[in-house]
């Protein structure tokens, strides 16, 4: 497949195109050469969450407009609410050097592309 298939007209390129012919042996080798890559000590828990998460973008992005992060952590605080939820979440994957919340470090440790509005910049900082 080749680059122009899959990127939209601003150039980011859809997250059903990035994981529909990933398969779950290439989706743990990368998380686990990312993992090591970034001292980040990975556990069973993680790559639930992560193939959960690869499994929420097969299933349900297959439309173009799939790039918003906020959508994407409220399936996963409902996927594990048993477990507590967007703490249980946190607790896994805030600990990676360098990076914040959940979804970015996810995509990092997947090789996923980047979400749109990771962060609403839209509000500043209070004093």
């Amino acid at each position: 497949m080749n680059e122009a298939e899959t990127t939209t007209h601003d150039g980011e390129i859809p997250m059903y195109d990035a994981v529909k012919d990933l398969s779950n042996e290439e989706l743990e080798q990368t998380v686990r050469q990312n993992a090591e890559a970034n001292n980040f000590q990975l556990k069973d828990e993680h790559m639930n969450v992560i193939h959960t998460l690869v499994e929420h973008y097969r299933n349900d992005c297959k439309s173009r407009d799939c790039l918003a992060a906020s959508e994407h952590i409220r399936f996963l605080e409902d996927a594990y609410e048993s477990k507590g939820g967007s703490k249980y979440l946190y607790m896994l994957f805030d600990a990676m050097p360098d990076t914040r919340g959940v979804l970015v470090p996810i995509h990092e440790l997947a090789g996923l592309p980047s979400l749109r509005l990771e962060t609403d910049k839209g509000f500043g900082t209070s004093l």
